[in-house]
């Protein structure tokens, strides 16, 4: 036996153990069952059942097979893999292709059906194939969109003296300083400073407001700008960020109560005779 189906991508551990059940599935569901047909060898096929009738499935006795969409190849089989069972029902799937050598054993299908049904324990194990490969497409599909919706995060080196992000423009990034140090300014008067694995900018983010102050680096800085439709997934990846953003808002805050409280302060001064 080779290493049967697997999936072409990175695959997680749960794949690869659904994926190793499936060589013992098929020799338990072949026990017994008399192969009729000769093999079959094929040097290269477009499309397999653009060659045999649908009323057929294969066991693969040498060579690979791809189940393939659009021109990429997503599913392989190999050496005793049981391919075709999808395409047998007329289920809309994907194309069974190769472009090598394979030789492949061609069983009817109902008669194979009749097998199985026919005894409880192989119908047993024909429903766990079936669930095998349906989860590990299920897995497969699951990890598949994990990795697509990570943020979508790019890099900046900045030299000391550059603006980072400029009051009065539209805010569309949120940011964190890998390393390095850089200083805010409003109006062109330094308001504060921001350190390393600090979050910044997201409060135009999330308001919609053209930024309220200039950021500019004041050491060599690595920042990291995630778009803003990515920095909820952001927040999901790096809750270290989120807890962060959380201490600056509190920080800003804190600022912004006291500015109103010497105003406050001030006025009262001022009305006094």
């Amino acid at each position: 036996m080779g290493e049967s189906m697997y999936l072409n991508s990175r695959s997680s551990e749960t794949v690869d153990q659904l994926a190793s059940r499936i060589p013992q599935l098929v020799r338990v569901l072949l026990e017994d069952f008399e192969i009729e047909a000769a093999p079959v060898q094929l040097e290269g096929v477009d499309d397999l059942y653009e060659v045999f009738d649908r009323d057929q499935i294969f066991l693969i006795q040498d060579g690979m097979i791809h189940m393939s969409k659009n021109g990429q190849n997503m599913v392989s089989f190999d050496e005793g893999d049981l391919i075709g069972i999808h395409h047998a029902f007329d289920m809309p799937t994907p194309i069974l292709r190769t472009d090598e050598y394979v030789e492949l054993i061609p069983i009817d299908r109902d008669r194979f059906l009749r097998h199985i049904y026919s005894d409880k324990r192989r119908q047993h194990y024909w429903s766990h194939l079936l669930v095998c490969q349906n989860a590990m497409m299920m897995n497969y599909l699951a990890d598949l969109f994990k990795d697509q919706v990570r943020p979508t995060a790019g890099f900046q080196n900045v030299q000391p003296g550059e603006v980072i992000i400029q009051q009065g423009e539209p805010a569309d990034h949120v940011y964190t300083i890998i390393s390095g140090e850089a200083d805010v300014f409003v109006d062109g008067v330094k308001v504060g400073d921001i350190g390393e694995e600090e979050v910044f900018g997201a409060m135009a983010v999330f308001t919609g407001e053209p930024r309220s102050a200039t950021v500019i680096a004041r050491t060599p800085c690595s920042v990291m700008a995630v778009p803003q439709k990515d920095f909820v997934l952001l927040i999901e990846a790096q809750p270290k960020a989120a807890v962060n953003l959380i201490e600056n808002f509190a920080r800003r805050i804190t600022i912004l109560n006291q500015q109103l409280i010497d105003k406050e302060e001030e006025k009262e001064g001022s009305e006094q005779p």
